[in-house]
């Protein structure tokens, strides 16, 4: 079996890791595809490093642009490496502009895309990341499902592809690596210059959505709110977030302290021990979830419905006055959430073994014109 995994960013690389290495380990012979959309040490090649997987056979070195340019740009790049190798499928993680414009070469080259993380759904057609994964669900052959309310949005939308329910490979990360960062040594030493104690209460901000940190009104009334909460608050940077605060002038308050981009382990942690999430991302919210860590979500919507529906995540708009009212509301909340919902940790495995078998239908491209 012969397969091309495609990523982009660093959270591709995350939920990417447990099934590179489970399909290594079954003998598939996988072509690892980075675009370089992350081109940061820190965002991309330190996860590469820590989940113990394979360097890219092949980086794009896109880099940072418009939606336009990173797409224009890495079907440029993509369709003759794509040519060279051949694969019989072509594995497409996440909603990034790397997964939209991955499915759409291969769908023009009629190379069976199998999308990863498939089915979610925030229904705010304004996001980008929102149309890209609607595009690549209706492209692909395999759709590799994390929840029961994904598997029910692709049966809404009639997709042509095989639907199959997998769980969330960022959960097989996640319960791998709990042994490792749950430690209250390990915490110690990931903020052993930040003078922080196993008591101290904090917060762990996440700020770098597009629609809210690239408009300067709603980046100044969410800092203000970052401010007007007074609580400690780790706050590792996105590379995006600080050259706007750099290019308005913009400053937080001294109740923030700002970090470089973590390593996956190291982030977990502080997630893991805080008395609340602050987040405009995505996979973090699920994450604080199986991690029973409150958490406000700073957008209008999410695709990650479960954690709202058990209370374990609330919506805030960038009004300075919603973010602290929320935040005072979910700080330190006692939680217990079911992780079932997110499968068992082992959706690695059951993707592996829908790949060996013959479930997924091919469908001849020239049938769907």
């Amino acid at each position: 079996m012969k397969l091309a995994l495609i990523t982009g960013t660093r959270p591709q690389i995350i939920k990417s890791a447990p099934l590179l290495n489970a399909l290594q380990k079954a003998g598939a012979e996988v072509s690892f595809i980075h675009t370089g959309q992350h081109y940061d040490y820190e965002l991309a090649d330190q996860f590469v490093e820590e989940f113990q997987i394979k360097s890219p056979d092949y980086n794009l070195e896109i880099g940072s642009g418009s939606n336009t340019y990173q797409t224009y740009e890495i079907i440029l790049k993509l369709a003759p490496i794509l040519e060279e190798i051949g694969p019989d499928f072509a594995i497409v993680p996440g909603d990034t502009n790397s997964a939209f414009a991955a499915a759409l070469v291969c769908f023009k080259m009629e190379i069976p895309v199998c999308h990863l993380e498939s089915g979610l759904r925030s229904f705010d057609m304004v996001m980008q990341e929102e149309i890209n994964r609607r595009l690549i669900d209706h492209a692909s052959m395999a759709l590799f499902a994390p929840t029961k309310e994904a598997v029910k949005n692709l049966e809404e939308e009639h997709v042509i592809g095989t639907i199959f329910q997998t769980g969330d490979t960022m959960y097989d990360v996640l319960k791998d690596l709990l042994p490792k960062f749950s430690t209250d040594e390990f915490f110690l030493e990931v903020t052993k210059d930040l003078e922080l104690t196993l008591d101290d209460e904090f917060a762990v901000l996440t700020f770098h959505r597009r629609e809210n940190v690239d408009y300067i009104e709603k980046l100044s009334s969410a800092i203000e709110g970052f401010k007007s909460l007074g609580k400690t608050i780790l706050f590792p940077m996105h590379p995006r977030t600080k050259k706007q605060l750099d290019d308005h002038g913009l400053e937080l308050g001294d109740n923030v302290i700002i970090l470089k981009p973590l390593p996956y382990s190291s982030m977990m942690s502080l997630v893991s021990k805080a008395s609340l999430l602050l987040t405009d991302s995505g996979g973090l919210q699920k994450e604080a979830y199986l991690l029973n860590t409150p958490c406000v979500t700073i957008r209008d919507n999410t695709e990650w419905v479960e954690t709202l529906e058990a209370g374990a995540n609330i919506l805030s708009s960038v009004s300075s006055s919603d973010i602290v009212s929320k935040a005072n509301m979910m700080w330190g909340k006692k939680l217990n959430n079911n992780p079932s919902v997110y499968g068992d940790g082992k959706a690695s495995e059951k993707i592996v073994e829908i790949l060996k078998s013959t479930k997924i239908v091919i469908k001849n491209n020239i049938m769907l014109e």
